[in-house]
């Protein structure tokens, strides 16, 4: 199969179409090449050609002085694809892009600056990946449950725990583990002010749930109760 080449030309006159409402499809079918392509030279297309060469040589030479490719191209103002494209043959960093925080993250990074902990709501994987960039953000795991704070704020931590988490049990005994665990002391009156605060959720919340299952249980049916109709078939000579 012969590969029909994009010129210029052709790049303009594409993008002018997709402006006026036509699909990558239409067009792949119409200039006899893939959907890709007309995505990846029309509607993105490459800027490596109208890159100054000693952009390029800046670029270059950041790169073999241990900066990343990501890094690289935010110095110089430059996409990353664009960087890869034309540094291909030099060996760069294995995690040249993983500096990039998505837009989730950084939902997760505002909330967490904010309160000072990330206790529900949030995907683990994601605040993993913010770990990597952001060394003051700690992780613990208590009662089968992983959670997130921020150095110098443990103490609020653990009163968000049995605040957001009503179903785990609140004690001396429950908030001296999280202490521990997070490397704080927690004094006997603070201790005791969580208690009077948070000691009557615990039995709120399962009273809730069985409320809960209750409306849905009086919502169903009574169970109809079917009479089987299998029987036994004697062997042959118990006729």
């Amino acid at each position: 199969m012969v590969r029909t080449k994009i010129t210029d030309e052709k790049v303009k006159e594409i993008q002018q179409m997709l402006k006026e409402g036509y699909t990558g499809p239409e067009l792949a079918k119409r200039f006899g090449v893939s959907t890709s392509t007309i995505y990846r030279r029309a509607k993105y297309p490459l800027k490596a050609h109208d890159i100054p060469l000693e952009t390029k040589n800046k670029v270059v030479k950041a790169i073999q002085n241990g900066y990343t490719k990501a890094e690289a191209a935010q110095m110089y103002d430059l996409n990353i694809g664009t960087v890869v494209n034309f540094t291909k043959h030099i060996k760069g960093h294995p995690k040249q892009g993983v500096h990039v925080i998505r837009q989730q993250g950084i939902k997760l990074l505002n909330r967490l600056m904010a309160d000072g902990y990330l206790i529900s709501d949030f995907v683990v994987h994601t605040v993993r990946n913010l770990q990597k960039h952001f060394p003051m953000i700690m992780s613990a795991r208590y009662r089968d449950k992983t959670f997130f704070y921020l150095q110098g704020r443990e103490e609020e931590t653990i009163e968000a725990f049995f605040r957001e988490k009503p179903d785990r049990v609140i004690s001396y005994h429950a908030i001296e583990e999280m202490a521990y665990l997070l490397g704080v002391k927690v004094s006997k009156k603070d201790q005791r002010n969580l208690l009077e605060k948070y000691k009557g959720k615990h039995a709120q919340y399962w009273k809730s749930r069985r409320l809960i299952q209750r409306s849905i249980d009086d919502w169903l049916d009574d169970p109809v109760i079917v009479e089987s109709t299998f029987r036994l078939i004697p062997k042959q000579g118990e006729w």
